[in-house]
């Protein structure tokens, strides 16, 4: 579709030649080949993220500390002394 746009003629029914049209191919391509790719790296290195593995890591350690913390306050004594004699 944007090579048919190119080849259109404009203007007073000037058209542009054959070989400014192959430099403006060459050029897009050029420009436009790999600029998505950074962003592709970034998906497959961050995959965890955007699966959601990190979220449910992060739920299992909140649910291990609140085990944790809730078998220690069940086994904690007021550890004070017994000063009433």
């Amino acid at each position: 579709m944007a090579n048919d746009y190119i080849k259109q003629p404009f203007g007073m029914n000037i058209k542009m030649p054959v070989k400014t049209i192959r430099q403006i191919e060459q050029t897009a391509e050029s420009r436009v080949n790999g600029i998505f790719e950074p962003l592709f790296n970034f998906i497959e290195d961050n995959q965890n993220v955007f699966t959601g593995d990190v979220s449910r890591q992060i739920d299992q350690y909140n649910a291990l500390q609140y085990n944790i913390g809730a078998e220690l306050r069940a086994l904690s004594t007021n550890g004070g002394f017994d000063v009433k004699g």
